[in-house]
């Protein structure tokens, strides 16, 4: 009779609010299989999204665009980064696109191209994010491009350097010609012009005609979200859902409890 007594003083004394947790929680805890359903079903999908999703890595080829020195030694391009951009991205790479799609076997490869230029450099960054079978696809069309840049720059180191070839036959007729000359003005013409001289032979060794320093290496890491990524939130989407299915489930049933009772 005493613990009569004290449990039904303790229901008495009992926040209603701590009770209708306690009974929700009950609730939810007798909603266990459907839970369970629920992070099975979850985690099936995760691992049908980790089986489905196709591994893809990186393939970057860096293109140093034609340069040359100038007199204080810094190190200038033909063309600026950004103009050579331009012409990738507006005219080159939908070139190549177009030479791949005339090949039947590969029709439906599909890959982004990103170009880009590393800050205070004279460098091309070309990158695609593929599947490793599509290694040999991305390389020819990498070096499609490639080709494209150092055709298309070739008429800029020709013309460069034959400016700077018919200075440099100038100054090496005047340095004759003053070489020719008794006078004293014509000895400091020679070392005027002989300085020149070298300075232009400087400026022609030193013109790069743009070359691939490197050409679409593989990363070591796989691109784009990775699969470790793909499963965290699956769990993570499984245990915030299944508490959430759990009341619906609760809900559902006092409906129907409460539709009954109308009856």
């Amino acid at each position: 009779m005493t613990g009569d007594r004290m449990d039904s003083r303790v229901k008495e004394n009992a926040n209603p609010g701590e009770m209708l947790l306690v009974d929700f929680v009950v609730l939810l805890i007798k909603q266990w299989k459907i839970m369970l359903a629920s992070v099975v079903c979850i985690m099936l999908l995760t691992l049908i999204a980790l089986w489905l999703k196709p591994v893809k890595y990186g393939f970057v080829t860096v293109y140093a665009i034609a340069s040359y020195e100038t007199l204080e030694g810094n190190r200038v391009g033909l063309e600026k980064p950004e103009e050579v951009i331009a012409k990738l991205d507006n005219v080159f790479i939908d070139q190549q696109r177009r030479q791949l799609l005339q090949d039947d076997e590969i029709t439906g490869i599909t890959f982004d191209v990103d170009v880009s230029n590393p800050r205070n450099t004279l460098l091309l960054r070309i990158s695609s994010d593929a599947e490793t079978a599509y290694r040999p696809v991305v390389e020819q069309f990498h070096e499609g491009l490639v080709a494209s840049i150092q055709e298309d720059q070739h008429q800029l180191v020709e013309s460069l350097t034959e400016r700077l070839n018919e200075q440099y036959e100038a100054y090496s007729q005047a340095l004759e010609a003053a070489r020719e000359s008794n006078s004293e003005a014509a000895r400091e013409l020679q070392v005027t012009f002989f300085e020149k001289m070298l300075q232009l032979e400087r400026r022609i060794e030193s013109i790069n005609p743009g070359d691939s320093t490197q050409f679409a290496l593989q990363s070591l890491e796989p691109a784009g979200i990775g699969k470790k990524f793909i499963l965290a939130i699956g769990i993570i989407v499984a245990l915030l859902l299944t508490p959430l299915v759990a009341v619906f489930s609760v809900f559902v049933k006092q409906v129907a409890v409460a539709y009954r009772r109308a009856k």
